[in-house]
């Protein structure tokens, strides 16, 4: 089975982590990242607390926010054209780790390193 790649990196310009999925997250037999944190964590969607989940945001920058809250914290789900990323929000690094387990613990992901200078 192909494994799909991940990142734990920091976003730019800033020192807090966030998790970056490869590849074209949109094709067809793509995991299916949110089912799979849902399954692991036990996590549940909830009403995102800046309204970025209304549809018409999604539409207008083609970026759709889900948010979603288990027993260790809050996380989103960024889906853009570029790319699919994983936040804490607020930020915590042990949301970002539990994530980062649970996606390695599914085997349908390895994680790729990263130089973090590369994000300064």
């Amino acid at each position: 089975m192909k494994q799909t790649r991940f990142r734990v990196r920091p976003g730019y310009h800033s020192g807090e982590l966030l998790i970056e999925v490869m590849g074209d997250h949109r094709a067809e037999g793509f995991p299916h990242v949110a089912g799979i944190l849902r399954d692991r964590l036990g996590a549940t969607a909830q009403r995102h607390p800046g309204n970025l989940d209304d549809p018409r945001i999604g539409l207008a920058l083609d970026d759709y926010f889900t948010y979603w809250a288990y027993s260790g914290g809050h996380y989103e789900v960024s889906d853009d054209t570029w790319g699919l990323f994983l936040l804490a929000s607020p930020y915590r690094a042990t949301v970002i780790a539990d994530i980062e387990r649970a996606l390695l613990e599914s085997r349908q992901f390895v994680k790729e390193e990263v130089d973090f200078e590369e994000y300064k």
